[in-house]
């Protein structure tokens, strides 16, 4: 594949999402790529009741939720940025969603993305055929070419 290509790489701030950036960076970058870090992020459970005030809407802690959920999604920007540095092309778009890979497949197919990169979640082979995977859904549910990049062992 020659010329420019819209590069998805699928972050989260794990140590999983943060190597398969560094692979795409060593190993798969092109200078003229356009490089978008994806990252879908959960809203956290926002409480209906609350001891303090057991009348009234719990704004307070919701707020409070709130404003860690964004510095969270903050802090995976920031580090995105700064690995990125050296990369010309690039951005950072996050949304929320209870269903990730739907929702990478959904932004990837909008933005005509040419390539997928993500890491994968390091679960136990019981744990990802019974909860399934992001990279899984991923893979599964798009046209769109998918690198799962594992996390490579370290020698002891």
């Amino acid at each position: 594949m020659s010329g420019k290509r819209k590069v998805l790489v699928a972050v989260d701030g794990s140590k999983n999402s943060d190597y398969a950036l560094k692979w795409y960076l060593e190993k798969a970058s092109q200078p003229e790529d356009e490089l978008i870090g994806y990252h879908v992020w959960q809203q956290k459970h926002l409480p209906t009741f609350s001891l303090k005030a057991p009348f009234q809407l719990p704004a307070e802690e919701w707020k409070k939720i709130m404003e860690e959920t964004m510095k969270e999604v903050e802090k995976v920007e920031n580090d995105f940025t700064t690995k990125c540095g050296s990369v010309k092309h690039r951005k950072f778009e996050s949304e929320s969603s209870n269903n990730p890979g739907q929702a990478i497949v959904d932004y990837a197919a909008s933005k005509n993305v040419d390539f997928i990169i993500m890491g994968t979640r390091g679960l136990s082979p019981l744990r990802r055929t019974v909860l399934g995977s992001v990279s899984d859904y991923v893979l599964h549910h798009t046209h769109i070419p998918v690198a799962v990049v594992p996390v490579k062992e370290e020698s002891t």
